[in-house]
């Protein structure tokens, strides 16, 4: 539209003619240019635009809300997710361990626990198998989760064994996957202490322990426990990790022993 538009003034306002702004045609009465119509317009248009902005922004915000809660809930389901599949792999790691522990000339012999001596709880306990069924001194014993400890003394149809926990237990160990030799000794305590780590030995927290296979009692791989944390020993020449058995020790009901081939159960 031009600057200027025609309308038709009311005889009275006669006076203004001194503000016309243009001619009009032939025929046609002269018109006066409002000088606020086109600002007003475009205050308007300025007014529109902002409201169609602020509109956009709400709308984006939550649709940006949405999609918020939407990725919050596929976090936790993977996190979720995650904490199965460890468990999944801790498991296959115990029966891969189990396994080969079948494959080193083994049977299997399972037995319940009949007896604790109450007064040292993680020390010792009476399980109801025995020589009559070809389990034999030292002879490993184990669970699903990990390594329970070795027969220390049998006769008839009953067999004592000593927990890894036992400060007489000692057991030469491989650490992490850097595969570091140590000794885990048991403290009388619901933890075990591996010491004579060396002292550039890469260990962190959450590291597998398992058997070394020294020995004359237990074979290699056989799943010991968790490192939960990694200090300096004595002399600051070795290190030393604090180890969570696999095993519940707490709460054992039932157990394997594992009896080499040839020893068999009398006829």
């Amino acid at each position: 539209m031009p600057p200027w538009y025609w309308t038709r003034l009311p005889a009275a306002d006669s006076s203004s003619s001194s503000s016309y702004c243009a001619s009009s045609p032939s025929g046609c009465s002269p018109i006066r240019c409002d000088p606020r119509s086109s600002g007003g317009a475009a205050g308007l248009s300025r007014v529109g635009d902002v409201v169609d902005r602020g509109w956009a922004l709400v709308t984006e915000i939550g649709r940006l809300r949405t999609e918020n809660r939407r990725l919050a809930a596929e976090v936790a389901r993977l996190r979720e997710e995650n904490a199965r599949l460890q468990d999944a792999a801790q498991e296959a790691q115990r029966l891969r361990s189990l396994m080969a522990v079948r494959q080193q000339s083994f049977r299997t012999v399972s037995a319940r626990v009949i007896g604790r001596d109450p007064s040292h709880w993680f020390n010792t306990l009476l399980i109801d198998r025995g020589p009559r069924d070809g389990v034999r001194r030292n002879d490993p014993v184990v669970t699903s989760e990990g390594l329970v400890g070795h027969v220390i003394e049998a006769s008839g149809g009953w067999a004592r064994v000593l927990l890894v926990l036992d400060p007489r237990s000692a057991i030469g160990v491989l650490v992490g996957r850097s595969r570091d030799a140590g000794v885990a000794e048991g403290q009388g305590q619901p933890m075990l202490r591996v010491k004579y780590l060396s002292r550039d030995a890469e260990i962190q927290p959450g590291d597998q322990v398992v058997t070394a296979g020294l020995g004359e009692i237990y074979p290699r791989g056989l799943v010991v426990g968790t490192v939960v944390d990694v200090s300096r020993g004595e002399g600051d020449l070795f290190r030393e990790a604090l180890v969570r058995p696999a095993a519940d020790l707490n709460h054992l009901e039932e157990m394997v022993i594992l009896v080499a081939e040839g020893s068999q159960a009398p006829r």
